[in-house]
């Protein structure tokens, strides 16, 4: 193996769109490698692939298998790591190799559309490397621990850059996209949001679990865990603009405001010994909760829109009356000592009470407030929220 250090990149769909696209990232990985670095560079599937595979799936099946869906959706990335590897080679600078999950041995457990990455092998990956060859990575992909393909849910990409720079002990993981780093707020949609130069594993990782698009959470969580140094550039100009570190914030300090608009809730009415389980139950049917409180014969139950399926299985197997709710968004605030109780939620619901918010539901945490707004007013109040805390900072 040679001694130069390894850098891993991801590069999303919007960033590989088209050809020109595709180019213009092969130009960024050579010059990169040209410092004196090896390599190894993860894709997403080009542009919107993946969602018209999905528009396809149900088009020939409402309700499509998952291990299928997972042999579908997996080609996506096969078609990207080809075309990034034939227009590296084209510079005439260096040889690429693409790999797809498997061959890499990138092991997941067997859930399927939402794996979870186990371990990966990497052998070929050093034999590649050590050919000074840069190696092109299909992510969103594994295969599980049964032999069978599986992809890994949403920021699937994100994740495999992450575990396999954990697994070749890289230098960094860099996560290249369409917006140069973490704002305070979505950039898209919140045109006064600030760039944030550095922040914390765990600020990010409640960002992310909050909805905020920048990041993904399981990336988050298993760079934090495996202490793997994780930064966010920009495509277009190869510049990082936000570093994830170790390093705290100050208590009190907000670091952003998320709007996430993909919930739907079930308000049910259940008895305390059957409302208590649906922890438990969502757990072993593999749903992920993104709210859950219980109170006094009454669960609200938050899951994104892919989810609403499931999630209704589950309810109606202990309860008979509930109803569903699909004029919400959860409006949270992210920092360090912001609950309630502080100067920080005093500001926040003071401005939501100036603003004649009809918020509900609120949900108090040490890194995190949440409350549930009407999802037709959420991007002004956001932006409202945003406004106060960071317009003048």
């Amino acid at each position: 193996m040679n001694n130069k250090p390894i850098v891993v990149q991801k590069y999303g769909g919007s960033s590989l769109a088209n050809p020109e696209y595709i180019k213009h990232v092969a130009e960024n990985i050579v010059k990169r490698k040209d410092s004196g670095v090896n390599m190894v560079v993860v894709v997403s599937a080009m542009g919107k692939t993946t969602d018209e595979f999905v528009k396809m799936a149900h088009a020939v099946n409402r309700n499509p298998d998952k291990r299928e869906m997972d042999m579908l959706l997996s080609v996506g990335e096969r078609i990207s790591i080809s075309l990034l590897a034939l227009a590296i080679n084209a510079t005439g600078k260096y040889q690429a190799v693409s790999y797809t999950g498997s061959q890499i041995g990138l092991i997941t457990d067997d859930n399927h559309t939402n794996a979870r990455v186990l371990e990966v092998k990497g052998h070929r990956l050093y034999e590649a490397l050590n050919e000074d060859k840069i190696v092109v990575i299909a992510g969103f992909q594994g295969v599980s621990v049964n032999k069978e393909i599986t992809t890994l849910g949403r920021g699937g990409s994100d994740t495999t850059a992450v575990a396999v720079a954990a697994s070749l002990n890289a230098e960094c993981c860099e996560i290249m996209s369409d917006i140069d780093g973490i704002y305070t707020a979505d950039p898209k949609m919140i045109t006064l949001a600030k760039r944030i130069d550095r922040i914390d594993y765990n600020i990010a990782l409640e960002m992310a679990a909050a909805g905020a698009r920048m990041l993904h959470k399981a990336a988050v969580e298993f760079a934090g865990r495996h202490h793997v140094q994780l930064s966010l550039g920009s495509t277009f100009t190869g510049q990082i603009g936000t570093i994830v570190t170790d390093e705290k914030l100050n208590k009190g300090c907000v670091a952003s405001v998320v709007n996430d608009k993909d919930i739907v809730l079930f308000r049910v009415s259940v008895n305390q010994e059957d409302g208590l389980r649906y922890p438990i139950l969502f757990s072993c049917d593999k749903v992920p909760l993104k709210i859950w409180q219980y109170v006094n014969g009454s669960a609200l139950i938050g899951v994104s829109q892919s989810d609403v399926s499931a999630a209704q299985k589950i309810i109606e197997r202990t309860a008979q009356t509930f109803s569903i709710d699909r004029q919400c968004a959860v409006l949270s605030l992210i920092g360090a000592g912001i609950n309630i109780g502080t100067t920080t939620a005093c500001r926040f619901f003071t401005k939501l009470n100036e603003l004649n918010v009809e918020y509900s539901d609120v949900i108090n945490g040490e890194l995190y407030l949440k409350v549930l707004v009407p999802l037709n007013n959420s991007d002004k109040i956001t932006e409202e929220i945003h406004n106060l805390f960071f317009l003048n900072s």
